[in-house]
């Protein structure tokens, strides 16, 4: 079977029977919220989709948003009613006796947060299906769970059908982005999503193996968290790093021509509403933006006097500003010349892929430090769009080819492993959570306000392609 066709069919279906999408939106939301079934199901593509259709069908906000409320809480409220009827009994049943940890894990969670806990969980992957079950285990009372559900979904309807009806809104509009654009935009938010929730969930299987055979926290795999699976899985992630960037540079030569064809591909994609977007992110990768934020950072650190960590910044500053340019002089390979004024060094590896997984890589390693999933469940995907958006800026602006950007997250990847392997054995900074989460917040929007606010109206100019005409979609490279 043809599956392009099929879902082209699916697609021209299910804009003419609306009904059916506001069914499936609210069929999706109560599966994604029972225990079991919600960990399962891929939940966030399949809402992002149906919501993109429900606004090609002219389907209005409102009742997307209640059938998607109403399915949220009735998923909620199932796993409930299963915990308060089967209580502890439950931990006997399959798959609880196979994978207690499953359980355990959102009984703590909910013995930590109580109400609150309801409305975190929908945003923590691996615990979103099994903290209203473990709230019923806990005979949390009925009207106070219903008012903690129907808050939480409240919360989390935004979060999950807005991005895909905004897309599918934006879509309709000659104006605005083509459908080409908007996939290539949908491809990067599924890109977040899928990460999102792939890092929890292999930080779950760590400490399911953990369980299983413990490593002993000694030597190489020594932590101050007592988490030696954690430091072998950072030398691990430092070790893929490393292998790959050494393997693509051996082998850049030959692929150096599908490489060129996939970036002028990319590059045919400039449009004028979306290049406003891409250049805000590569000026925040830039070595100004970078700076300003590395400065708030430092220049409150060293007021705190957490020496220690002002020196993790530092060092993390100065490979950022030497590694990736050392680089660039050593292999020597140069870059698209398809804009107006492109950058004058050379092209591999990309700078700004290298130092967009460092910086927002590192954020993401400080504030797992201290454990609080609810946070880490905000924080983790706004890190790394901007790291995923950043790495995408500079192919789409015609100022890197693909294997640059590759080349550069690779090294980045591999760099800050170690850097999370050897900032583990240290004993962590005294913030506190919320001081460190405002922090990050204030350095990231004085860097906007110092370093790319001012520079955006030039860099658009500079960005500007060569020939207007590879600003339509499709159109190739000269």
């Amino acid at each position: 079977m043809d599956f392009g066709a099929w879902y082209l069919e699916l697609r021209t279906w299910l804009i003419h029977h609306p009904d059916a999408i506001l069914l499936g939106v609210f069929l999706i939301a109560l599966v994604e919220a029972m225990a079991v079934v919600g960990v399962i199901i891929p939940a966030v593509p399949l809402l992002f989709v149906l919501c993109v259709l429900a606004a090609h069908a002219d389907i209005p906000l409102l009742p997307l948003f209640v059938v998607g409320i109403a399915g949220a809480m009735l998923g909620d409220g199932i796993s409930y009613a299963l915990g308060r009827g089967f209580k502890h009994r439950i931990h006997e049943a399959w798959p609880f006796s196979r994978f207690p940890q499953w359980l355990a894990r959102s009984e703590d969670f909910v013995e930590r947060h109580g109400g609150k806990g309801i409305i975190f969980g929908r945003f923590i992957g691996p615990l979103r299906a099994f903290v209203p079950m473990a709230a019923g285990i806990f005979r949390m009372k009925p009207l106070y769970f219903l008012w903690m559900n129907f808050l939480s979904a409240l919360v989390w309807a935004p979060f999950h059908l807005l991005p895909g009806y905004s897309l599918g809104a934006a879509a309709a509009h000659a104006w605005l982005p083509g459908r080409s654009q908007l996939l290539f935009v949908a491809g990067i938010l599924i890109a977040v999503a899928v990460l999102a929730w792939l890092l929890p969930w292999l930080q779950a299987r760590r400490q399911r193996q953990a369980s299983l055979s413990p490593l002993p926290n000694t030597g190489l795999f020594h932590t101050r968290a007592g988490l030696p699976e954690d430091q072998r899985a950072a030398l691990r992630m430092a070790g893929f790093g490393l292998a790959g960037f050494v393997l693509l540079t051996l082998f850049l030569p030959w692929l150096r021509a599908p490489d060129a064809q996939l970036t002028a591909a990319l590059f045919s994609l400039r449009q004028g509403s979306l290049d406003l977007l891409f250049v805000t992110f590569s000026l925040l990768g830039d070595r100004s933006g970078l700076l300003a934020f590395a400065a708030i950072l430092a220049g409150w650190l060293a007021l705190r006097h957490e020496w220690r960590t002002v020196a993790l910044l530092g060092m993390v500053t100065l490979v950022g500003l030497v590694l990736p340019e050392l680089l660039k002089a050593l292999l020597a390979q140069p870059r698209p010349q398809w804009v107006t004024l492109p950058p004058t060094s050379m092209a591999y590896p990309s700078g700004h892929a290298f130092n967009a997984v460092m910086a927002w890589g590192l954020a993401m390693v400080l504030l797992g430090r201290y454990g609080n999933e609810a946070v880490n469940a905000i924080a983790r995907p706004l890190l790394l769009g901007l790291m995923l958006f950043t790495i995408a800026s500079r192919p789409y602006l015609g100022v890197h080819w693909i294997s640059d950007v590759v080349a550069g997250g690779l090294l980045g990847l591999a760099c800050l492993g170690l850097l999370r392997w050897s900032w583990h054995r240290l004993p962590p900074p005294a913030l506190s959570l919320p001081e460190l989460a405002s922090l990050l917040a204030v350095a990231l929007l004085v860097s906007l306000a110092v370093a790319v606010l001012p520079a955006l109206e030039g860099s658009l100019i500079d960005y500007q392609p060569r020939q207007a005409a590879i600003l339509l979609p499709g159109q190739g490279m000269p």
